[in-house]
């Protein structure tokens, strides 16, 4: 009987090692692949131990640090870095996903807003000319002026094009940007964007996406790893009305539609000499950032297919899907969309007649909720941050608060693989998909 319970608990113990060990917590030949290289992720930068709950363990490349070895069916190059987004086996998110997702939404946005990187269109050009807009102008909307974001008016899309500056996968491959007014509150686009049963609304060659893995679903915020919310405790007291900047408390009044409620909270420290201190903060809670999209920290693996007319053969796209609100580094008052292809190693068996597989190299749409001119914050923004806020427009018609209360800015950047489109044209075709998605999404206004 004794040598019975011996073996119980051993064949026990051995289940739990198997368990708790990264190679059988992991599959390989069913989770999902991302690119990394470009992202400044590989596995000379990523120290995997940080990831690590067992220090003494192993770590596993692709789910603790990236690595040079391509998922099944992929060709294998020197430059290339891959991680695993999933475990391949409960659905859960690998230990480095989110870092990765991070590294994705800062490379996108910068990309976005390097006025360096981009060259405008001749009509661009010429609209910015009259107009007086600089790169980073943040239009309001009026009939005068950059029009009001109605269907059919392309005149107020703004285009432009250019390339990635690294030597990495689909670095000769344009890329596009473009910006228009949408006459939509930004969480009704990001619900339009996000939400794969309504892609066909505004993609009429769109004929279905699956929701195929769900990292993140939005909820418990808090302790999310894909929320991007960094929570920062201010030590000392923070009088009323003021908000601290780089360490200093600073006044700034706010407009009617961002009064906010303070809360007040602290909790018990110990500093270097030993001796206990209290933390007071005071927490600024507005309601403009009580309104929050439901798709926030939603991160999910998604496979779309379109079937363009005169085409015969079923465009298939593997993506990675994040959405979160800006930071206040990148001007808040809004949200910020970023979309990359997976490689699922599944699909290396897989071959399907009548499919062509695309990229989406980098997909990513910022949109930022358009709020009246306030030269009082304009003037206390500029001295701050040394030029001009990324929320108010000096430019355009003057707009009253119910005109913008459904209006909101949006600026994509679009970066397209596909065998079917030849390199010749990839930058018209690209600049005439990018004025056509904003028009589909204006003529649901």
């Amino acid at each position: 009987v004794n040598r019975k319970h011996d073996r119980i608990r051993t064949a026990a113990s051995n289940e739990g090692t198997s368990f708790d060990s990264p190679s059988q917590r992991y599959d390989r030949t069913k989770s999902h692949y991302l690119r990394t290289a470009d992202l400044g992720m590989t596995q000379d930068t990523i120290f995997p131990e940080q990831f690590m709950e067992d220090l003494t363990a192993k770590p596993e490349p692709h789910y603790h640090h990236p690595s040079p070895h391509p998922p099944p069916g992929v060709t294998f190059h020197i430059d290339e870095n891959w991680i695993c987004l999933d475990d391949g086996k409960t659905g859960s998110h690998s230990p480095i996903a989110p870092q990765a997702v991070d590294a994705l939404v800062d490379m996108g946005y910068r990309a976005a807003a390097n006025p360096m990187m981009w060259t405008p269109s001749a009509k661009t050009r010429k609209y910015m000319t009259d107009k007086g807009l600089r790169f980073d102008d943040i239009p309001i909307p009026g009939p005068l002026d950059e029009g009001d974001g109605i269907p059919g008016d392309t005149s107020s899309i703004l285009v432009w094009s250019g390339k990635f500056p690294h030597k990495y996968h689909g670095h000769d491959v344009p890329a596009i940007r473009s910006q228009g007014v949408i006459n939509m509150s930004p969480e009704a686009l990001v619900d339009l964007l996000m939400d794969s049963n309504r892609v066909c609304e505004y993609n009429k060659s769109n004929i279905g996406r699956d929701d195929e893995v769900v990292l993140c679903d939005g909820t418990n915020l808090d302790s999310s790893p894909f929320s991007g919310q960094r929570k920062k405790k201010v030590t000392g007291v923070v009088m009323r009305g003021a908000k601290v900047v780089d360490g200093n408390a600073v006044f700034d009044s706010e407009t009617d539609d961002e009064q906010s409620d303070l809360e007040e909270g602290g909790d018990e420290a110990m500093d270097d000499t030993g001796s206990k201190s209290v933390r007071t903060m005071l927490t600024s809670v507005s309601r403009r950032e009580r309104r929050q999209s439901r798709f926030v920290g939603v991160t999910k693996l998604v496979r779309t297919k379109n079937k363009p007319p005169l085409v015969r053969k079923v465009l298939e796209f593997t993506t990675l899907l994040h959405c979160r609100a800006l930071t206040d580094d990148q001007g808040g008052d809004g949200y910020i969309i970023v979309a990359r292809a997976v490689t699922p190693a599944s699909d290396a068996e897989a071959s399907k007649k009548g499919v062509v597989h695309c990229e989406v190299l980098l997909n990513v749409h910022i949109i930022r909720r358009l709020r009246i001119d306030s030269k009082k914050i304009s003037s206390r923004s500029e001295k701050r941050k040394g030029g001009q806020s990324k929320n108010v427009s000096t430019s355009g018609k003057k707009a009253s608060k119910g005109d913008l209360a459904n209006r909101c800015l949006m600026i994509n950047v679009n970066h397209m693989k596909s065998p079917l489109v030849p390199s010749m044209v990839a930058k018209t075709v690209g600049l005439s998909a990018a004025i056509n998605f904003i028009s589909d999404i204006r003529a649901l206004t």
